[in-house]
């Protein structure tokens, strides 16, 4: 059964929301076409009422909620996109098959040559910045398993249950695990063995620093910034795409934690180095305010607050190879969220706001070798003597 929905009257935001959505709605879709606002779901046939109906319930968290006075678009602050790229071929075939990249299940890749070299410039040169602008800088590179409890002290599942992926072990019973070891997984019924998950892989780099600071009295004459650096971990179901959006990704995140004009300073510092690469690399990159893709019974609220308090911008480069736009780095402000839950006040003894501005790693090389090309001899000389000061190309 194939089910064919037009979705010509939705607003570009909740047409990419829709689009990402359907991929976690049922585990009875099979397959899912987008063609311009036309999207195709396939499902077995007697699946088709109950493959509908949580389509429908999808739609109505998008277009629910009780702020309806108001609808605020994704504007474009900075244009490059008249930048015509060196390079318009895809570059994906080719790094899988000179090994600079090699699948290791959905999703999850390994890294060599020219792919890591550029990987590395990236993690150096965001290191660097961090510590020639920001006072005080504290550095951490944080565990991918992060306790249940925090997380929804966080409200992460809240907002985002469908990126969460759980750590679980088997059961401490001899006869559990000695059938394990004798069959692995093809003993029968043995993952209904598991212990309880009471933790999740983090999905952000930034998730620590709040609850290790809860309780914290920071001083509103020094701000505290930190250096982040971590293995992040999102279910992307079928949204996976090359390296644009994969299951397991390394991020870094400059963090702040101080007054509202502080973390808004720090920002807008932090948005040099988004400028920097533009200028010495002229890639074809524009910066737009963003929406999260909330899924929640509250999603048009969310988003709504999002985009009218301009908490969060996205650095968006061009894949020219496939037309689209990958965002590479965000700015975010997340006002007190953070604070409250965690008793993080200033000296003054109002809730600190926090900051983070993230960089996705993969996303920057891709993007950057997707517009350059895998050839480094046909690269503009500011490319390479930019590059070639922190790595060996």
């Amino acid at each position: 059964m194939i089910c064919k929905y037009d979705f010509s009257n939705e607003s570009d935001s909740d047409f990419a929301v829709i689009s990402d959505m359907l991929s976690y709605i049922s585990p009875d879709i099979q397959k899912i076409e987008v063609s311009g606002r036309e999207i195709s779901v396939s499902c077995f046939d007697e699946k088709e009422k109950d493959v509908r109906s949580k389509i429908d319930r999808l739609l109505e968290m998008i277009h629910g909620g009780k702020i309806t006075d108001r609808e605020a678009s994704i504007k474009t602050l900075v244009d490059h996109t008249d930048r015509k790229p060196l390079n318009t071929e895809t570059v994906f075939p080719e790094l899988v098959s000179r090994g600079d990249v090699t699948e290791i299940c959905k999703g999850v890749y390994a890294y060599s040559g020219l792919f890591l070299k550029v990987f590395r410039y990236f993690d150096k040169k965001i290191r660097e910045f961090a510590f020639q602008n920001f006072e005080g800088v504290r550095e951490y590179e944080f565990p991918v398993l992060y306790p249940i409890d925090n997380f929804e002290k966080g409200r992460y599942f809240e907002t985002f249950p469908h990126y969460i992926m759980f750590q679980t072990v088997m059961k401490n019973d001899l006869d559990v695990l000695d059938r394990f070891a004798a069959q692995g997984t093809k003993a029968e019924g043995i993952f209904s063995e598991m212990k309880q998950p009471v933790n999740v892989l983090r999905n952000a780099a930034c998730v620590p620093v709040y609850s290790i600071f809860e309780n914290t009295i920071v001083d509103e004459e020094r701000p505290l910034c930190f250096m982040i650096a971590g293995k992040c971990f999102r279910n992307e179901g079928d949204n996976i795409l090359e390296l644009a959006r994969l299951n397991e990704f390394y991020m870094l995140e400059y963090v702040f934690l101080g007054t509202p004009q502080q973390c808004a300073e720090r920002i807008e510092s932090s948005r040099a180095l988004w400028k920097f690469w533009a200028d010495t690399f002229q890639v074809n990159v524009k910066l737009d305010t963003a929406n999260d893709s909330f899924f929640a019974s509250n999603y048009k609220k969310l988003r709504l607050f999002q985009m009218l308090g301009d908490s969060k911008r996205e650095f968006k480069w061009q894949i020219p190879a496939r037309d689209l736009y990958i965002a590479c780095a965000s700015a975010n402000l997340h006002r007190t969220h953070f604070s409250k839950p965690y008793a993080i006040k200033s000296s003054s003894g109002a809730y600190c706001y926090t900051a983070c501005f993230a960089f996705g790693i993969e996303r920057l090389t891709y993007a950057l070798l997707s517009q350059k090309g895998l050839d480094v001899s046909r690269w503009d000389q500011q490319t390479r003597d930019e590059i070639a000061a922190y790595v060996d190309l």
